[in-house]
């Protein structure tokens, strides 16, 4: 199993979210010895991107007189017990790193798969080693406030999710990110730049604590620099006092206090989407362990912006079938409709001369054609202009539609219709599409002779039901190509409320459709 294998199981993004977000290195190998995940303190523990640490067998990167206790720790080769050793990895650059490794062997959906924690014990190893040397007492380095300051960071990156999540609106959720970059993780401001059309510039989409001034200077310079430099090569850009290096751009970052910076590409399907920038007005030393924390929201965030990319494209999906829909309703209906009434006109002037007599009975042909035409029209506006459902009500909705389907399809539907329910918008919508597309049902797989719509409150409830004599079907079944029942129970699911069909062959169907009343 490789890496997206593994990353793509249903555990994996809260797995992955929490390993993150712990400031030890974390391996995770396959019972192919093979690499499945390194967090990002992994990384830079032994200096190797995740593709170069893929693409080598894992014992290359452990110092040889280690490989061996490894080996038997990782891959027992039988039942095997959590426990730990210390070893030498070997960095990129050849240096060893000295490390302190706790050993799991978590079993994930039926695959064993050996976890190695690592703490990295150089700096304490050498000092203590010095001071021996030196004959001087031992004095282990204060750890509480790193700790404390980890916890902390930890903490806010739990509150981070909530606040990313909060909304599927790719602003909103940019906006959220520079909000909590600089909320909770301490950051003076940040901004957040993503890739105009063309790939070329970089566009401020969300900031905070920023001028509009440097937002302008920023959209006006961003396809060059070190911003540009991170979305295009993909690699975190750090920079511990601005007055310290001549790659920085000081007439964008004078004007705003800005002493040191960290940009921090956001990746979305191994593609650059855009920069995280933090942001601090003194000099800063930007430790491993805040580089972590703060690429660590970067991920968080690429997750979120992810879901909200996917949801404005269903969005733009759903808006696309509903204007196909319409466009056939206007071909199948209404077009047609148009043209009985030319062919009446015609009729009816052709008999004025040799047939007078059967005039009015044409006439009223054309009226009938006219009045189904009008039925028809109002209810197609409605679909184009959902605001009347806002000033015109549910109740007035659904009478609109029946008298449609009614005049365009011949079909007898009987109506019991409450007052007006103390509903919001979203959910008074949810019910109108609801009984629309049953209604659309009908008529297109009933062959049913009655139909009866009822709307009714009661119990603390608003209850919606179409109930036909049609053929029925079986609604146990899957119906690949027909996602009406599956988008009906989706908007009212969505919404807190419930959804029945029960229906047999030869039985009919009745749908129901049930959302709780606002209480007060």
């Amino acid at each position: 199993m490789g890496l997206v294998d593994f990353l793509h199981r249903p555990w994996a993004r809260t797995l992955v979210g929490f390993l993150e977000a712990i400031h030890d290195a974390i391996l995770i190998a396959s019972a192919e010895r093979r690499l499945v995940y390194a967090n990002q303190a992994a990384l830079d523990l032994l200096g190797y991107s995740l593709e170069e640490l893929q693409a080598k067998v894992m014992l290359d990167w452990v110092a040889p007189p280690y490989r061996e206790g490894l080996a038997r720790a990782m891959w027992p080769g039988g039942p095997a017990q959590p426990g730990a050793l210390e070893l030498a990895f070997v960095r990129k650059d050849g240096s060893w790193r000295y490390a302190r490794c706790s050993f799991l062997y978590p079993e994930l959906e039926g695959q064993m798969y050996s976890a190695a924690i690592v703490q990295d014990i150089t700096q304490p190893r050498q000092t203590r080693q010095s001071l021996t040397d030196a004959d001087v007492p031992y004095v282990a380095p204060n750890a509480i406030e790193a700790e404390r300051l980890a916890s902390k960071r930890l903490e806010a990156l739990y509150q981070a999710d909530e606040k990313l999540y909060a909304s599927l609106e790719l602003d909103q959720v940019l906006q959220a990110l520079a909000d909590v970059c600089v909320d909770l993780l301490g950051a003076d401001k940040s901004c957040i730049l993503t890739w105009d059309e063309t790939h070329q510039y970089l566009i401020t989409r969300a900031q905070r604590g920023f001028t509009s001034q440097f937002v302008q200077l920023m959209n006006e310079y961003a396809g060059h620099g070190l911003i540009a430099h991170a979305a295009r090569s993909g690699e975190t850009v750090v920079v511990q006092d601005t007055h310290q290096d001549d790659a920085v751009a000081r007439q964008i970052t004078d004007p705003e206090g800005i002493r040191a910076f960290m940009h921090i590409p956001i990746r979305l399907e191994g593609q650059v989407f855009g920069v995280f920038s933090v942001n601090n007005l003194q000099p800063h030393t930007f430790g491993p362990e805040e580089q972590r924390a703060f690429t660590s929201l970067a991920r968080r965030a690429a997750l979120a912006i992810q879901n909200a990319r996917l949801y404005a494209q269903a969005q733009g999906k759903a808006a696309l079938e509903e204007r196909q829909k319409l466009a056939r309703n206007l071909h199948d209906s209404v077009s047609q409709t148009i043209y009985g009434i030319v062919l009446g006109v015609r009729s009816a002037k052709a008999q004025l001369a040799q047939h007078p007599e059967q005039v009015p009975a044409t006439l009223d042909f054309v009226l009938k054609l006219a009045e189904a035409a009008t039925a028809e029209m109002r209810a197609l506006i409605f679909e184009l202009r959902p605001d009347s459902l806002k000033h015109q009500g549910l109740v007035a909705a659904l009478a609109r539609q029946v008298a449609a389907t009614r005049a365009r399809h011949g079909l007898y539907i009987e109506t019991s219709l409450d007052s007006e329910p103390p509903l919001s918008l979203e959910a008074k919508e949810a019910l109108y599409r609801v009984a629309q597309e049953a209604l659309h049902n009908v008529v297109q797989h009933a062959h049913a002779h009655k139909v009866y719509l009822r709307l009714q409150q009661q119990d603390g409830k608003v209850e919606l039901e179409v109930r036909d004599d049609g053929v029925g079907f079986d609604p146990q079944r899957e119906y690949p190509g027909h996602l009406g029942l599956v988008s009906m129970r989706e908007r009212i699911e969505r919404l807190g409320g419930r959804f029945y069909i029960a229906s047999s062959p030869g039985a009919g169907t009745t749908l129901r459709a049930e959302l709780n009343l606002p209480s007060g």
